[in-house]
Order: structure tokens, then sequence, then C-alpha cells
């Protein structure tokens, strides 16, 4: 017989937290690594997706893979870029010929 358990808690951010938890059993004698690995995999499936349910934006984004060091490189390059495209035109804007200087 083999017992497959999967906790996972997550801070609510308001000095709480909340909690699932599944536990799998198999009755039979001859289980396979590779039959607790997969429900391994379920009990974590289903854990991530009731919290992913909550009413509390904190436990949602605690589930959330973090992103790539790639993804996290161009995202900067894309909001400098913007950043960037927003100061040049604001120089545009002002018309240095009219200053009283």
């Amino acid at each position: 017989m083999a017992h497959v358990s999967f906790r996972k808690q997550c801070n609510d951010g308001a000095y709480g937290s909340e909690t699932a938890e599944v536990t799998l059993d198999v009755g039979t004698e001859d289980v396979t690594d590779e039959a607790i690995e997969a429900m391994l995999a379920t009990a974590r499936r289903i854990v991530h997706d009731e919290l992913s349910h909550s009413p509390s934006s904190n436990v949602r984004r605690a589930l959330e893979y973090p992103k790539s060091i790639a993804e996290r490189a161009k995202e900067s390059a894309e909001l400098e870029l913007a950043i960037g495209k927003r100061q040049a035109y604001a120089d545009d804007d002002d018309d240095r010929e009219d200053s009283p200087y």
C-alpha cells in the first residue's frame, strides 16, 4: 500500500494563511515509482487548483512561478525603451525658441 500527500500553505498577507492538503492512497501491494510520481503530480495539481480559487490575491500570487531571467530582462528592456521614448517626446514638446532666455 502506498500513501502520497501534498500540502501547501500560503500567507494571505493579513496575518493569516490558507492551506490545502491532499492524501492519496493506493490499495495495491505492487506500486511502481512511476505510479507514485503520477499520484504526487495529481495531488499537487489538485492542491494548486484549489488554492488558485482563493479570494486572497496574495494566495493566488504565491502560486505563480517566478519568471525566468530572460523574461525579466526582456520586460525591463521594453520598459526602459518606453521610458526613453516618453522622455524623448517630452523633450520635443519643449518649444525652446519661445523661451525668454
